[in-house]
């Protein structure tokens, strides 16, 4: 078994910061995707499902790894950074 031997950075912006925290670490093992550590993490905040093959879940939330959009199955690697932000709507 692996053990959680991977540290990476979450961040939350808007209305997220205000409800969770600015930033959190969380220990992952080894070789995890990005897509299993925002499952993780949506799970743990309830965000529900997030669609990552568009970037995020278009009307709610937007997801990048280290500022960018990124495949789903890139394997993330010590100190990556994970940004949840909310999608502004104007008028």
């Amino acid at each position: 078994m692996l053990g959680l031997d991977l540290r990476i950075r979450v961040r939350f912006v808007g209305f997220l910061a205000r409800r969770i925290g600015r930033e959190e670490t969380v220990e992952l093992e080894e070789g995890t995707t990005l897509l299993a550590a925002v499952r993780q993490v949506s799970e743990k905040h309830g965000f529900g499902v997030i669609n990552l093959e568009s970037g995020g879940d278009p009307g709610r939330l937007v997801v990048l790894l280290n500022g960018r959009s990124q495949n789903p199955n890139v394997k993330l690697k010590e100190m990556d950074e994970i940004a949840f932000l909310p999608t502004m709507a104007g008028g």
